[in-house]
């Protein structure tokens, strides 16, 4: 019963840990337990094999088996952040067709009429009609100005009512004219560069937004590759104390046969049994591990996570390479290949351009103004259209225009936050690259160290399987006990479990390695569209 309360114990305080599991699904879990708990003890408290690690298998429901390339695949496709990313392009892209605007025709019409009448002393003294209408055509011009065609006509007809009055002031008039109108700014506003300024900023931004892109795909590559590991990880170790559960079965099958044959005392059952229990707990815990890392990968490949969708199998190789890590070099591709700094280099050009437009505000208005156009005028609409086609009248106008405000505090003021945001830039900038450095060094040296640990590891596996071969000769001597053979058991299953560790640490590093100077994609074959 000691050993069934003691599963009952671990168990419960496992699953808090899974952080994936709901309360309903520990509750279960549990209730399931504690009445295995209760039926594995028969008659004279002898210990029956529990059998809570297959129903926890039965709970989760079969293991899906997958391997690395599918996940990161998936994950690709499903990634929330990518899909957002995606979408901050095309509303980059948007703003960039925004600044074409400065191309558009700009087309104005007109019309207006009016009558008028006047009665003094009861009499009519005059009646009046006026129609005018007129239309515009203009754009901007790359340099700054701006172009435009009117056209524009005038019919006025008033009639007195005393006809000597009339003869003198009433009329019937057509009046037509085209004009071409000239603006251009000399100082303020003058430029092909500043009319350009909006497309600029836009497609900075643009380039920013896709880098934005490629730096959340590399975020969710590295993010599913450390859950893969992790989960890599949790089945080597379950693997490994499965081997030490059945090294330690093979063991209380010896010491049985060897005390019945009145070799071995029955006093050196009890240990073993001991280590049986012991190791019955550790697998529990490791398929515990197992569902919460295969819950946790599915969550960051985007997977469904319900009944029957928990576990997940990716058994794959572990051995290490032998490749030159050479730190400098490393370092200096970081550099070149992080979206990040190259983010920030975007940002830098975008307030570039902002300060040259504020700084050209600071400038006098300095405009000139052409129109140039002929006129025909007539009572007959037909011989004022004529008179206008044939430039009876022709009609030149010109303009300089100055306007200048005296401090331009404001313009100042905002011209000086600007260059402010670029110095923090700059600073921003130098503390990534410090960050870079910082963490290159640290994945190399722990590629370094995890293939030290890995050879001394493999080499302490080795001492621990000759040891094993001497305890157990010892122990058919009758110069030891099985305390000291389980106890090289032990020692060999923890130094396949420093093993286990060392390799998985040796693999994220080599991916954090991948991320920073951008290798990780092209390595799992992932395109980023």
């Amino acid at each position: 019963m000691r050993f069934a309360r003691s599963v009952v114990v671990v168990l419960a305080a496992a699953l808090p840990l899974a952080a994936p599991f709901t309360s309903s699904a520990r509750a279960d879990i549990l209730g399931r337990v504690f009445t295995q708990a209760a039926d594995a003890t028969g008659p004279g408290g002898v210990v029956t094999p529990p059998v809570t690690v297959d129903d926890l298998s039965t709970w989760a429901g079969p293991a899906r088996t997958t391997n690395l390339p599918e996940l990161l695949q998936l994950a690709v496709r499903q990634s929330p952040s990518l899909a957002s990313a995606r979408i901050d392009i095309a509303i980059a892209e948007a703003r960039i067709q925004q600044s074409y605007a400065r191309d558009d025709w700009q087309i104005r019409a007109q019309v207006i009429a009016s009558r008028s009448s006047g009665i003094v002393n009861g009499q009519l003294l005059d009646r009046g009609y006026s129609v005018i209408g007129s239309a515009e055509v203009s754009r901007l011009l790359p340099t700054g100005g701006t172009v435009g065609l009117h056209v524009g006509t005038q019919y006025i007809n008033s009639r007195y009512d005393d006809p000597t009055i009339d003869a003198f002031l009433g009329q019937e008039t057509w009046s037509h004219d085209v004009s071409g109108t000239i603006s251009q700014p000399l100082l303020r506003g003058r430029g092909r560069w500043l009319f350009a300024a909006n497309e600029r900023r836009a497609t900075l931004s643009r380039d920013a937004a896709v880098l934005g892109r490629r730096l959340s795909a590399i975020q969710a590559v590295q993010a599913v590759i450390a859950a893969y590991w992790d989960l890599v990880l949790a089945e080597r170790q379950l693997a490994i104390t499965q081997s030490s559960l059945e090294l330690a079965r093979e063991r209380l099958r010896i010491t049985q046969i060897g005390n019945q044959g009145g070799k071995v005392p029955r006093s050196e059952i009890p240990a073993v049994q001991q280590i049986i229990a012991t190791r019955e707990e550790d697998v529990l815990n490791g398929e515990l591990a197992v569902l919460d890392r295969s819950i946790a990968l599915r969550r960051s490949v985007g997977m469904t996570i319900g009944k029957g969708e928990l576990g997940l199998r990716v058994g794959t190789d572990l051995a290490t390479r032998d490749a030159p890590w050479e730190l400098g070099t490393l370092t200096e591709r970081a550099f070149a290949a992080s979206p990040e700094l190259a983010q920030l280099a975007k940002e830098d050009q975008v307030v570039r351009v902002d300060i040259e437009v504020t700084e050209n505000g600071l400038l006098p208005q300095l405009d000139a103004a052409l129109t140039l156009g002929p006129t025909g005028q007539d009572g007959n609409f037909g011989q004022a259209a004529k008179n206008l086609a044939t430039f009876k009248t022709l009609s030149v106008s010109g303009s300089l225009t100055f306007q200048h405000t005296l401090g331009q505090e404001n313009v100042r003021g905002l011209a000086r936050e600007q260059r402010e945001n670029r110095r923090k830039l700059q600073v921003t900038a130098f503390d990534l690259r410090a960050q870079i450095a910082q963490t290159m060094a640290r994945a190399v040296a722990q590629i370094e160290l995890a293939r030290r640990r890995v050879a001394l590891s493999q080499r302490a596996i080795e001492l621990a399987n000759e040891n094993i071969k001497v305890e157990t000769d010892r122990f058919n001597l009758g110069k030891a006990t099985n305390f000291d053979v389980l106890g090289r058991q032990e020692e060999l299953r923890q130094a396949e479990l420093r093993k286990a560790q060392a390799m998985i640490d040796w693999h994220k590093a080599e991916t954090v390695v991948q991320a920073l100077t951008g290798d990780i994609l092209p390595t799992y074959g992932i395109a980023v569209d």
